[in-house]
């Protein structure tokens, strides 16, 4: 009886809190579709989930992943990266796809309610994804956690000694949900706007429309209002909204990679190496390694593929932002910037191969503003070239600046 009072009073306190928070934001400016929040990477149980910020429709499109890269399979399956790839075939070899945004961190459930879809062009022989997304399956309401299916091979999780059932809730009560939505939705937009869907995405799902699996012309897939009037793509993600000094722009995830599993690949420009990070940054994450709340995990044929700490020296730390908008942020040093990282523990999520990246104003940004990150770019030529040889052929929006190495005499 006592405890069940106690579960009554915790929840009415929380529904005032809620009463509070829809009071406070009831007289805010009215936004755009595109500025409002469709989905959310939030803390659940020891792990982390997806969820619906609104309803969607069957067929719908949830997420247009705002950019993805391929890699070889010898690139991803040594190191903790190879958790969070999708799969694809390209010249008649298997690849993996790194995707930023929600898309590798959608749970895994036998019956999803989205699923993971690949365009590519007609006549394409290399087989190049032009636009990776997650569409509905059916109706999904808010406050829902969005699922993929992994495959129906338990192989996959007896590897990696996890359970094929996620310890995550699957829907997030509809008077909790603005709380959440306030405190986990980003600030950012990043990826995709109308200019590239209307004239490059469309055309492309209209030329291949009778090999799609769908009822609805792909017209339809998208609601136009939710798309910004521009691209932001990579080293061109832009504030959604207004956002004052001190405010968090964007909290997401970040997975702890050897150097040695970036280096020489695409990756690289998108990454954080420990030379291009603060001194704050290195200091933390020293931190959470003597607290062993950090490692840097390796399986290879030496290992029996058997995941271990393969540790070698702070140097080689690496920092992967494959969640959310950070890493599609313009990094630009100690000029003109407008907002920083603070690295944290992953403490919300049972795991010690990432962490949690928090995306800061460092002034007042208005909606629309390119974001600009006071930390370095990398300056590894043949990575910026293997990277624009990607993004060229896939047509993923970028700024021009982002291969400013390229052209540099002195690296």
């Amino acid at each position: 009886m006592k405890s069940s009072f106690a579960k009554a009073f915790r929840s009415l306190i929380a529904y005032a809190w809620v009463l509070m928070f829809l009071s406070q934001t009831s007289h805010a400016q009215e936004l755009a579709s595109w500025q409002t929040c469709s989905t959310f990477l939030a803390p659940s149980g020891d792990s982390w989930a997806v969820y619906a910020a609104r309803p969607f429709k069957a067929e719908e499109i949830v997420e247009l992943t705002p950019f993805f890269i391929p890699l070889r399979l010898e690139e991803t399956q040594h190191s903790v990266l190879d958790n969070y790839v999708f799969g694809f075939h390209r010249d008649d070899k298997v690849f993996n796809v790194v995707l930023l945004g929600n898309g590798a961190f959608y749970n895994h459930d036998a019956q999803p309610n989205l699923k993971y879809v690949q365009v590519i062009k007609p006549g394409d022989t290399d087989d190049i994804p032009h636009m990776v997304g997650f569409r509905a399956i059916r109706d999904i309401a808010a406050g829902e956690q969005l699922y993929v299916s992994y495959g129906h091979d338990t192989g996959w999780f007896e590897k990696r000694g996890i359970s094929d059932k996620s310890p995550t809730d699957e829907k997030i009560d509809a008077a909790m949900l603005p709380l959440y939505k306030n405190k986990y939705c980003s600030a950012a937009y990043a990826g995709v706007g109308l200019p590239t869907w209307k004239g490059k995405i469309l055309p492309i799902l209209d030329a291949v429309k009778d090999q799609l699996s769908t009822t609805l012309p792909p017209v339809a897939w998208m609601d136009l209002t939710r798309l910004a009037p521009f691209d932001a793509g990579l080293s061109d993600a832009r504030a959604k909204v207004n956002v004052q000094k001190g405010d968090h722009i964007e909290q997401s995830l970040g997975l702890v990679l050897s150097r040695n599993r970036v280096r020489g690949t695409p990756l690289g420009p998108i990454a954080f190496y420990w030379e291009n990070l603060k001194i704050d940054h290195h200091q933390h994450l020293i931190n959470l390694r003597d607290n062993a709340k950090l490692i840097l995990q390796y399986q290879g044929h030496d290992t029996e593929w058997q995941a271990v700490d393969r540790f070698v020296g702070y140097s080689e730390i690496t920092i992967l932002p494959i969640s959310g908008s950070i890493g599609m942020v313009r990094r630009v040093g100690n000029e003109d910037y407008n907002c920083k990282l603070i690295i944290r523990s992953n403490k919300n999520h049972n795991t010690n191969v990432g962490v949690t990246l928090e995306l800061v104003a460092t002034r007042d940004i208005a909606a629309g503003e390119v974001l600009r990150l006071n930390i370095s770019p990398s300056e590894f030529r043949e990575e910026y070239e293997l990277l624009h040889e990607e993004m060229e052929a896939s047509g993923q929006p970028h700024h021009p600046s982002i291969f400013d190495t390229m052209h540099s005499e002195e690296l």
